[in-house]
Formats: C-alpha cells, sequence, structure tokens
C-alpha cells in the first residue's frame, strides 16, 4: 500500500472512531474549552452543573465576545492525564495543563472533570481547576 493511501486510511479510521466514551468526551472538552477556548463547542459536551457553569460564563463575555468567535491570540496549551477514577455510573479524570503565553511565561494548572453516561451518551456533568 502506498504510503498516502495507508496515512488516508489512518485519518478515515480516526475520524470514524467512537468519540462516545468518557475519556474522548473528557479530552473534547478539554480540547475545545482549554486549547481553543470555544465555550459553545465545549457546552455541547455537557450537562446539569458543567452546562449551568459554561452558560453563566458564555453570558459573562458576550459583552466582549461572541459565541464561537476565537481569540485573536491563544496561548499554547497541552495537558497530560495524571488520574482516573471509574464509579458505578461516572468517571472522573484528573489532567495537569501547561499553558505557555507568548513563549515566556509557563503556569500549570490541575484539571478535574467528572463525566457521567446520560440517555446513552456520555457527558461532562463537571469541572473545576485549581
Amino acid at each position: 500500500m502506498k504510503p498516502r493511501y495507508l496515512l488516508l486510511f489512518i485519518f478515515l479510521m480516526l475520524a470514524c472512531a467512537n468519540r462516545n466514551t468518557p475519556r474522548a468526551v473528557s479530552e473534547d472538552f478539554i480540547y475545545n474549552y482549554y486549547q481553543r477556548a470555544d465555550q459553545a463547542a465545549a457546552l455541547q459536551l455537557c450537562h446539569g452543573l458543567a452546562a449551568q457553569k459554561l452558560k453563566d460564563e458564555i453570558a459573562r463575555v458576550s459583552e466582549v465576545r461572541t459565541p464561537g468567535q476565537q481569540m485573536d491570540e491563544m496561548p499554547k496549551i497541552e495537558y497530560e492525564a495524571t488520574g482516573e477514577e471509574k464509579g458505578t455510573t461516572h468517571v472522573l479524570f484528573n489532567y495537569k495543563l501547561t499553558i505557555e503565553i507568548r513563549g515566556t511565561t509557563t503556569h500549570t494548572r490541575k484539571v478535574v472533570i467528572q463525566t457521567e453516561q446520560i440517555d446513552g451518551r456520555w457527558k461532562v456533568v463537571n469541572f473545576d481547576e485549581y
């Protein structure tokens, strides 16, 4: 198989991968909320308290930014999974975020994301950072 067809096959397999898992939903949330700063996209992955937090945040920033509008200069944000706890009805994920601003200042934050299966779909039901 030619390399370009192999790459195409790999990309198609990734695109068709099941994103309805606790880890996939948690990582999609991090991508949308932290890496892209897109609260509206992150809201689609949420339910309950997490959804309310995002709705409140969207309302607070609506005076300076329209929903879906990207920021002009985004910090570089990388994440690393540091733990996972499985309960009977939920899965809790711990992450360490590394935030680099303009290549000079680096901050780290710890993030906790709680997922739960609701009506057959995994959703982020709460998140917090410290």
